[in-house]
């Protein structure tokens, strides 16, 4: 078998470990973008709904900038966690696009969910969490060495025609 079937048969079966690992690193990214987003929608909204004429505005304030605080450090938790699993092609750019993008979907299905239609609410970060979580693991054995064997490929033949 010569290196170049060994490394398709490789990439196109990437181990179940790094597969949960970008599962894992979607649904962190879910929380990474949502956490900015519940910060900026506490320290807005109860001000703009109360006009500072009742306490509670104070209490939906500091209990949005202890959410978000909380659900950054458990994103980036898990996320460095996931990392730490994950391949060397998660760890490239394409890798990091991905997951932030399906994260960015799943986020806007949730908020629709949340908004738009009679959803439970835990429902519906289950389903969207879950959802993004069994799109990383699958989308995970494409993106691994997407160019890699091309690439390599070109530059052997490269070198071969610089060679004769």
């Amino acid at each position: 078998m010569n290196n170049d079937l060994r490394l398709e048969s490789v990439m196109k079966s990437i181990d179940v470990f790094g597969r949960l690992a970008f599962g894992g690193q979607c649904v962190a990214a879910m929380g990474m973008i949502a956490a900015p987003l519940l910060f900026v929608t506490a320290c807005v909204v109860p001000f703009v709904i109360w006009n500072d004429d009742r306490g509670g505005a104070i209490a939906v304030w500091l209990g949005g900038w202890i959410g978000a605080i909380a659900l950054a450090a458990i994103s980036i938790g898990l996320g460095v966690f996931s990392w730490r699993w994950s391949g060397d092609w998660i760890t490239e750019w394409p890798g990091y696009a991905v997951a932030f993008g399906i994260a960015g979907v799943a986020n806007a299905a949730e908020a629709y969910m949340l908004t738009a239609t009679p959803v439970p609410i835990y429902a519906s970060f289950a389903i969207t969490m879950s959802a993004a979580f069994a799109a990383g693991l699958l989308v995970a054995g494409h993106l691994g060495g997407m160019r890699v064997l091309p690439d390599q490929r070109e530059q052997r033949e490269r070198e071969l025609a610089r060679r004769r």
